[in-house]
């Protein structure tokens, strides 16, 4: 006796048939299940940082450094290097907030300390309480923030490791002095 189950005809037990599609089934849900907790893992999550912002372009307008300070300590460095030097240079010492995109490193935890500078997306948004915003940002990567001036980068990295005695470094010439250019590729 041959049953018919939608257009798919079942032999009399119907056992290896539905073995298998329920094997199917299992190995579908697996994938998606995986699939799901991949994405999570690599979630893209801006990441915003608060405190007294200080913005300082290199004397010869090639480079800058974005750097956060709360209560007088680095919480935070970024060194940019521009494709084409400034016209004016760019000096802000005001409270605001940064915004920038860490990129995972594989193999590393979310958050683990690093030596060496710390690769990002290839954006960083600088929002000062008075005056104008600054989205730096590479060839094609569009602006977080739509009411800031955006200005073309060949690179940006978070360089903010501790110095010899534990403190993060202070000085903004640290990004005159590092070549980031090959950090963002």
């Amino acid at each position: 006796m041959i049953l018919r189950a939608g257009c798919v005809r079942l032999p009399d037990d119907g056992s290896a048939l539905y073995a298998n599609r329920r094997s199917n089934l299992k190995k579908i849900l697996l994938a998606a299940a995986i699939g799901l907790l991949t994405s999570a893992a690599f979630a893209v999550t801006f990441v915003p940082l608060s405190g007294e912002i200080s913005v300082k372009t290199s004397p010869d307008r090639r480079n800058a450094a974005v750097t956060v300070f709360n209560k007088g300590v680095v919480s935070a460095r970024f060194c940019l290097s521009f494709l084409e030097p400034l016209e004016e240079p760019i000096d802000i010492d005001e409270s605001g907030q940064v915004i920038y995109l860490p990129r995972p490193i594989e193999g590393l935890t979310p958050g683990a300390q690093i030596e060496g500078p710390e690769p990002i997306a290839q954006t960083l948004t600088v929002i000062p309480v008075k005056g104008r915003a600054f989205a730096f940002v590479a060839e094609g990567v569009k602006p977080i923030y739509g009411n800031a001036q955006t200005i073309l980068i060949e690179s940006v990295a978070r360089q903010d490791r501790p110095g010899d005695n534990g403190a993060r470094m202070a000085s903004a010439e640290i990004c005159w002095a590092v070549e980031t250019r090959h950090m963002s590729r």
